[in-house]
């Protein structure tokens, strides 16, 4: 038997050489001969998951070509560290079995002798093959054919081969130790390590496949009935047809095109195409898509089930998020996307790539609500993975926008119900070089009208093929595990959140604010300090937006010192760290301006460019808010005691970390803030004089450029701050009572005529949001209290903050508010 078996295989390998050597594939993890850190002097045996001699020889192909060590099929001989074995999981586990016994196998016995040969180790890797990316769906015939399967014969292997040998994954397992495995376990005979380490593969086998496939795809008819027959959609369809006097038909007919308007189709052939698409789409429009944290995430998905809420500041950031998961091996998510871009063609390809369409707003549509949230219920209780934007829009400015809680707590409420697989909501940080809608933006900060999603716009959009935007950058965060952070703020939610119950534990809703509020800041954490950004930075802080060539480089390199002291600064995205090659790199990008000198070239941000450029600047601002907001302190001071600094930064951190989503609780501002300190002390950029005091640098030196521009990245922000303090402090002294609204108004047109006097061309300086975010920053703190009517109390500590703040701004700034000011008129309606 062993010699026909021998025979057929000698045989079966030359006939099949032509469409392996055909085959195309990628790796998971993409370097594995770097990732899996194989001990060299160890020997090697793969584990595939299935018996497949197709998988054997594309296995030996991409080891050959990968520098791994090349398996080998034997049952007679234990590996070594020159010659590498494979085995099959179903033979693994049968060997497992007979060990002892009068029948056992070859294989058992070999298996016995390794486990009695002292000191014999063996790394084990599985390795998952996968042909085709179709999680499953019994729809027709040519899919049950064609579509890889686990319990696919000789035969109908051969025709998944033939099928699917274009787009192959090949998925790596961290390497496990059989010796380890042993080690665990005291009795004689060793099956209880390797049942142990049998599960182990197993349950690994189990968890790639449902990362990288997904569940099983339900057909779209079927989720739609699943909806429908929800108890929670029925009790709502009984009271739409009650409240409007309609029939129970009438009711359920608009229940169905609630969910119909709503519901994906996904398709993994569609996937497979559009991923085409976008490669050459990519490939025409960008240089690159730089990818970090991927491998983290991998483990996370093996694990749990993933809820991907990316920052949102374009409209390929629907499929840019896909198109990344699918090239490095993960399931593309669902989507849910925004009604406006449900319109023909667009509409229905992207509900095939795994877009569910939702409402910007819900109003008191109750069926509809019922409807949206059984939908969201299906997916989660069924494992699909899901991506929403927790800022419901794109962002105009570069900033991350106050997040929404609609959606998140559907989600939240949904995930803790369900008791199958622990939750993680992975931050995703996007960035890019350039924006391709970053012209439009401003118009509409500017006042013109948004316009309208549709096919006549698509149309004009195909302009952007003939542009080149830079590169894009995907950064995966520190994931929030849903249960465990409900476990430290939600006592007793497993009572309360059952399966079929509809409580809610008591504080639930704060929970969820609370809950977005530090995403958003796990986003900023995980930010792209890109080249175009981090030249933003340094540029737009010069006067007049120009500065010398050679300044600009040292000012870009302090910025980039800086960025060792963020804490967590390992999960930054840094794409380049030489500031010669940042600025190389951001020039061209950002259509920066050179005028040549014979004392050196000067480089200038003018006109459009350099407004344009304000929204990479204000993607990475937040990495500079605190070095900022300590330089910013020695604007009328050439010295300063430490205490002085860290008092200063503990008084205004909370107002930075409310505008910025910076990611330390007040509490720790202090710690951060000596961080920071002993950063610029290394850069130069400050000066120790005695044991506490700290002086900035000479003016007329190389770091004094460098400080001046690190203290005027935050200058608007200051000026802000100080407007809104100051406001109060004159409507204190006023004695009139003062509503928030008004108050709010006040500000911005205060912002408003600043930003006309001094030319400024930055929308984001007078957005109504940030100085509501400062109001309610006050609030908390106690310095100002909110009655039930809206109306506002600030009491005389707002006097001293408003002479503090005015004493980080510039003396023009100064001068201009305290005449503004006193000469502003009360706004009539």
């Amino acid at each position: 038997m062993t010699f026909l078996v021998a025979l057929a295989y000698g045989l079966v390998r030359p006939l099949l050489r032509p469409f392996i050597a055909a085959m195309r594939y990628r790796l998971a993890p993409e370097a594995p001969s770097q990732t899996l850190k194989l001990d060299p002097l160890k020997p090697v045996c793969y584990v595939l998951a299935q018996r497949s001699w197709i998988d054997l020889f594309a296995l030996d192909r991409i080891c050959r070509e990968q520098g791994l060590p090349r398996p080998q099929r034997s049952e007679r001989a234990l590996p070594s560290a020159s010659r590498a074995a494979v085995l099959y999981l179903p033979a693994l586990l049968e060997a497992f079995v007979l060990r002892g016994r009068s029948d056992s196998s070859a294989l058992s016995n070999l298996l016995a002798v390794a486990a009695h040969t002292a000191g014999y180790d063996v790394q084990i890797v599985p390795v998952s093959i996968f042909w085709g990316r179709s999680p499953g769906q019994e729809t027709s015939l040519f899919r049950l054919i064609f579509s890889d399967s686990v319990q696919a014969g000789r035969l109908h292997k051969f025709f998944i081969m033939l099928a699917n040998g274009r787009n192959v994954l090949a998925n790596f397992g961290v390497p496990l130790s059989y010796r380890n495995y042993l080690a665990e376990v005291t009795d004689a005979n060793s099956s209880r390590a390797e049942r142990k380490l049998a599960r182990a593969l197993h349950f690994h086998f189990l968890r790639a496949r449902t990362a990288v496939l997904g569940p099983t795809l339900l057909r779209r008819s079927v989720m739609i009935q699943g909806v429908l027959n929800s108890p929670e959609v029925k009790r709502a369809v009984e009271r739409e047809a009650k409240a409007k006097q309609m029939t129970m038909a009438q009711a359920e007919t608009r229940a169905r095109r609630c969910v119909e308007e709503i519901s994906a189709n996904y398709s993994a052939t569609t996937l497979r195409a559009v991923e085409r698409l976008l490669g050459y789409v990519w490939n025409r429009i960008y240089k690159g898509i730089e990818v970090n944290g991927i491998e983290r995430l991998r483990e996370l998905a093996h694990s749990h089930e993933v809820i991907y809420l990316p920052s949102h500041r374009s409209h390929a950031d629907y499929l840019l998020l896909s198109y990344t998961l699918y090239q490095h091996g993960l399931v593309p998510p669902h989507i849910a996307a925004g009604i406006n871009l449900n319109f023909w063609p667009v509409g229905g390809l992207l509900r095939r790539c795994g877009a569910f369409y939702i409402r910007r707003k819900f109003g008191n549509d109750v069926l509809y609500t019922a409807v949206f949230r059984a939908y969201v219920d299906g997916l989660i209780r069924r494992g699909y993975s899901i991506e929403f934007f927790p800022e419901g829009g794109r962002s105009r400015t570069g900033r991350l926008l106050q997040p929404k809680t609609g959606m998140l707590a559907m989600v939240a409420e949904s995930a803790l119900r369900q008791r199958v697989r622990k939750v993680a909501l992975v931050p995703v940080f996007l960035g890019y070089d350039k924006v391709m809608e970053v012209n439009s933006y401003f118009k509409e900060l500017r006042g013109a009208g948004k316009q309208k999603e549709s096919a006549e716009g698509l149309l004009k959009a195909t302009k952007v093929l003939t542009k080149s935007y830079g590169k894009v950058y995907v950064n995966f965060g520190e994931a929030i595990i849903l249960q465990d952070a409900a476990d430290i703020a939600l006592p007793g939610w497993r009572e309360q959140l059952t399966p079929e119950g509809e409580d809610k534990p008591e504080g639930f809703a704060a929970w969820v604010r609370q809950l977005a509020w530090e995403h958003m800041r796990r986003v900023n954490a995980a930010a792209v300090a890109g080249p175009v950004g981090l030249t933003a930075c340094a540029l737009l802080a010069a006067p007049l937006r120009a500065a010398a060539e050679d300044e600009l480089i040292d000012q870009i390199g302090h910025l980039l010192e800086l960025l060792e002291a963020w804490p967590g600064h390992e999960r930054l995205l840094v794409p380049l760290r030489d500031p010669r090659a940042v600025l190389d790199w951001a020039a061209p990008v950002a259509r920066i301006k050179r005028v040549a000198h014979p004392w050196g070239d000067l480089l200038v941000a003018g006109g459009k460019d350099g407004t344009l450029l304000t929204y990479n600047r204000n993607m990475i601002q937040h990495l500079f808010a605190v070095p900022g907001l300590i330089a910013s302190l020695f604007r009328t001071r050439n010295i300063l005691s430490e205490e002085a600094i860290l008092t200063g930064c503990r008084a205004l951190y909370p107002f930075l970390r409310t505008e910025f989503f910076l990611p330390w609780p007040a509490a720790q501002s202090e710690v951060v803030a000596r961080g920071c300190i002993e950063r610029m002390l290394a850069s130069g950029l400050l000066v120790r004089e005695g044991e506490d005091r700290l002086k900035r640098p000479e003016v007329g030196s190389q770091a004094f450029s460098s400080f001046a521009v690190l203290g005027r990245v935050l200058g608007e922000t200051l000026e802000r701050q100080a407007m809104a303090v100051l406001l109060l402090a004159d409507e204190r002294r006023a004695g009139q009572p003062l509503q928030r609204a008004k108050f709010e108004n006040d500000c911005r047109l205060l912002a408003e005529r600043i930003a006309v006097l001094t030319g400024r061309e930055a929308p984001e300086f007078f957005d109504k949001a940030l100085f509501s975010g400062y109001l309610d920053t006050l609030i908390e703190v106690g310095i100002v209290v909110e009655d039930a009517q809206r109306g506002l109390v600030a009491d005389e500590r707002v006097e001293r903050i408003a002479e503090r703040s005015m004493e980080l701004l510039s003396d023009e700034s100064r001068q201009m508010l305290r005449q503004l000011l006193a000469r502003r008129r009360p706004v009539t309606t």
